[in-house]
């Protein structure tokens, strides 16, 4: 009869744990939020996941895209922004993309130049951006009766410097604003509006393909100085800044931390400049191979279940040994990261994103608590009667 009760009682402690575990590190997730003096960490946490290790490492796979073209604004004047589009109209592309704000007259002479050339480029898609609860546009002067707005804000939520999400669609006062590379797809014809609304309410993760290696681009002097490009027909070209010149690894304007960065802990240095993240976006859009999230809830099920198992299997063998039992945990606690790991950049490689340092968190720290429940249960068993495998 006792061996048919100890693995009930086993199954029923390994659950118990694992609950235990989960008040555990919903207490510490409370006070690292919400005491100051862990705000390191805190933010170590947030800027932090190990799906960075498939970018930072290479794992990812490098395409490039041929009819997305950037034109690196550099130190453009107006009236040479002008010039600028004059002359990529003349080619007839799909859409252009300004990630530029106007936000003021200058001079009149550069202004007129640069309103007029506006009026003539097709599909256009002009950038805001939302300053807390306020849409910040171009000057009434530059807006033309036929160009689209596309919002360039990242990271909306503010919970992470990274770049890692993007959002399609936004509500504001009570009218839908599309990000710029949705906006973009729509106009080049990519997806359509419904798509947008339909797939890309709510932040889809970032499927970068190599950053600004991943595109052709041209500086304004480039541009206005070659006399042929018809590479700009049927493309969607997008106007940025992308540095002076064009990469400076030390100029930092517009520039914002990526997955694709190095050194994915500790960062210091900005890695990739915003307009090639847009271009990244868009990119994912026209090709439709953007990541799958797997949902909170579904990685929350996941990292019970693996928790429950890692404290079954540790609660076991502290009933055969306490000395096999400390080396086993120490063993898990490294073998079982590696392979949920492993198991993330495999997902990843099939376009399924999924957030892995929740489940090592736990299993790590469920592992731990396995002691501590034995504690629990000893202080229980004095004032109630209380059936436990690893104690009875």
């Amino acid at each position: 009869m006792a061996n048919k009760k100890f693995p009930f009682l086993l199954i029923a402690d390994a659950f118990l744990c694992t609950v235990f575990t989960c008040i555990v590190s919903g207490l510490l997730y409370f006070f690292i939020l919400n005491l100051s003096i862990l705000d390191p960490f805190e933010k170590a946490f947030e800027d932090f996941e190990f799906t960075d290790i498939y970018y930072a490492e290479g794992f990812y796979k490098k395409e490039a895209a041929a009819d997305i073209i950037v034109i690196n604004v550099e130190q453009a004047d107006r009236y040479m922004l002008a010039q600028a589009l004059q002359k990529i109209s003349a080619y007839q592309p799909k859409a252009v993309g300004l990630d530029l704000l106007f936000k003021e007259r200058k001079t009149a002479f550069e202004d007129e130049a640069l309103q007029a050339a506006l009026q003539k480029v097709p599909n256009l898609v002009k950038a805001v951006y939302f300053d807390q609860d306020t849409l910040i546009t171009s000057a009434p002067y530059f807006q033309t009766p036929t160009e689209q707005q596309g919002f360039i804000n990242f990271n909306l939520d503010g919970s992470s410097s990274v770049v890692r999400d993007f959002n399609g669609v936004l509500e504001y006062q009570e009218r839908e604003i599309s990000s710029l590379a949705g906006a973009l797809a729509v106009a080049a014809g990519y997806i359509s509006t419904a798509t947008l609304k339909t797939n890309y309410t709510t932040p889809v993760p970032i499927r970068y393909t190599g950053g600004a290696e991943a595109f052709l681009t041209l500086s304004v002097d480039e541009l206005l100085s070659r006399e042929r490009l018809d590479v700009l027909t049927d493309a969607v070209v997008l106007l940025g800044y992308a540095g002076t010149p064009t990469g400076n690894p030390f100029d930092i304007e517009d520039k914002h931390f990526t997955p694709l960065n190095a050194a994915f802990t500790g960062r210091a240095t900005p890695d990739t400049f915003g307009v090639f993240i847009h271009a990244t976006i868009l990119q994912n859009l026209k090709s439709g191979k953007t990541f799958t999230a797997l949902p909170k809830m579904f990685t929350l099920t996941l990292a019970f279940l693996i928790v429950f198992g890692n404290i079954l299997l540790g609660m076991y063998i502290h009933k055969k040994s306490n000395f096999i039992f400390d080396i086993s945990v120490k063993v898990l606690q490294l073998l079982v990261p590696i392979v949920l790991l492993y198991l993330v950049l495999h997902l990843l490689s099939w376009q399924i994103y999924l957030n892995v340092l929740p489940v090592i968190f736990l299993v790590i720290l469920g592992l731990e608590c396995i002691d501590f429940y034995i504690y629990l249960q000893e202080f229980i068993r004095k004032k109630y009667r209380w059936k436990s495998y690893l104690l009875d």
